[in-house]
């Protein structure tokens, strides 16, 4: 994981009704932010920081961390919507940057490309690695696949608290340590108007309410074709009463926004527990879902839906499930926001860091994945969490990362997010240190990076 050392705090978790100076600045109760979207925080790049310099940071982790020489690596793809050239990929940056550190031509024989499809772009880049280590072709080589991303919305625009920053690099090689994926991968796909950055803008257009439901569209679409595969594989084989969920411990979603990941995993639990008998025990709890034939206008109908889902994730049903398999994940989105692409597998880090740090015996259990990209593309994926997981997840120091960093000013926020000057014309918020920095980018809009000791 590379997390930026600096971060905005839109609301204070000791005492959520506490203002802060943004939620002051934009007139908005701060528990608004805390409890109605789950976001505390917001990870916001220094001004020697782009993609590039973060997806370079996480991999370079990567590899001292697992000691790996860069004749092993037989290719480094990158998976981001914030791309920095539209041509030369993040990849080809980021390969200059780490022959800085191993030796020029270290890298020559490692291949390279830029993934993207909004925020389900690291699900296609994983896939292809996992394709390519299946078909036989990594020879004892390894491949690296890393998601990053800078989420970025208009000043004072109801998508701005949801801002973020990160990069999670994934190291793909046969007799994975931590876990191992099963070869079946569900997919949904429709052309969809959601979410989207032109090309003359720097910030992205969401039409929200209709992402939401493009979001839990497209991932119900993308599990059932999972399930439809797993069942006829005979991956998975269910025994009466039981619930496809059943057959799954940790479970890691896109997060836009945490309270969206927990609506997500509740419509997925309320889309296989219908018919089962735990159903008609919440339909004794809370009533009947909310039918079409009920109500004469569609704002009526979603109203009562939205009501109806608050009520079920109330139930004491769904929270142990939830608390059990997705809650502890959804830390990292609390303190850091969203990371567009980098989103679910650093909410996945989070999760299996909490687990290993408590020791949970999950060696052998099903997790699942679940990413979504505005446009609108799901992708749903299972893996099996392997007998060294725990000493891989302790080692992560992702809780560590989120605890050492820097609270910034509103003031500096705005002139970060605006390429404005800084306060007291500083050139950077925090001093660069062992990481790669971008030192300038040159009238032509070309970029050159440096690694600052």
């Amino acid at each position: 994981m590379y997390i930026p050392k600096l971060f905005l705090e839109l609301a204070d978790e000791a005492q959520p009704d506490k203002p802060t100076e943004f939620s002051q600045s934009r007139r908005i109760e701060p528990s608004k932010y805390l409890h109605g979207i789950g976001i505390a925080k917001m990870s916001i790049p220094d001004t020697y920081q782009d993609s590039s310099v973060l997806a370079a940071n996480a991999i370079y982790e990567l590899i001292e961390r697992n000691h790996i020489a860069p004749s092993d690596i037989a290719r480094i793809d990158i998976a981001t919507e914030t791309g920095v050239d539209e041509s030369k990929p993040v990849a080809a940056y980021v390969h200059g940057m780490l022959e800085q550190k191993f030796g020029k031509g270290s890298f020559k024989k490692t291949s390279g490309v830029e993934y993207k499809f909004a925020c389900v772009s690291t699900a296609d880049a994983l896939e292809s690695s996992l394709d390519w280590a299946w078909a036989g072709r990594s020879n004892g080589r390894c491949s690296i696949v890393c998601s990053v991303d800078i989420a970025k919305y208009p000043l004072n625009t109801p998508g701005e608290p949801t801002q973020g920053a990160g990069a999670v690099a994934l190291l793909v090689k046969e007799h994975p340590r931590l876990i191992a994926f099963d070869p079946i991968i569900g997919s949904y796909m429709q052309d969809e108007d959601d979410f989207w950055r032109p090309l003359f803008s720097t910030t992205a257009i969401v039409h929200g309410k209709h992402s939401e439901k493009c979001y839990l569209k497209a991932m119900e679409g993308a599990v059932d074709d999972w399930a439809e595969q797993a069942t006829a594989s005979g991956l998975i084989r269910r025994r009466p009463g039981e619930s496809l969920i059943d057959e799954f411990g940790p479970m890691s979603f896109h997060v836009p926004y945490p309270k969206m990941a927990e609506k997500g995993f509740a419509y997925l639990l309320r889309h296989f527990w219908r018919g089962l008998a735990r159903w008609d025990e919440i339909v004794k709890e809370i009533g009947s879902e909310p039918k079409p034939s009920g109500f004469a206008k569609n704002e009526e109908l979603e109203k009562a839906e939205s009501e109806y889902m608050k009520h079920f994730m109330d139930t004491s049903r769904f929270q142990a499930e939830y608390q059990d398999k997705v809650a502890e994940g959804l830390a990292h989105a609390r303190e850091s926001g969203n990371s567009y692409s980098a989103s679910e597998k650093s909410n996945l880090s989070k999760l299996l860091e909490a687990k290993a740090m408590k020791n949970s015996d999950l060696a052998g259990r099903r997790g699942g994945s679940g990413n979504y990209g505005s446009g609108s593309k799901a992708k749903v994926s299972s893996w099996i969490i392997q007998e060294d997981w725990k000493t891989v997840a302790k080692k992560f120091g992702h809780t560590e990362k989120l605890q050492h960093r820097k609270s910034i000013s509103l003031a500096e926020y705005e002139a970060l997010h605006e390429g404005g000057t800084l306060p007291e014309a500083r050139k950077f918020v925090s001093e660069p240190e062992n990481e790669f920095v971008m030192i300038d980018v040159t009238s032509q809009g070309y970029r050159h990076y440096k690694f600052a000791d």
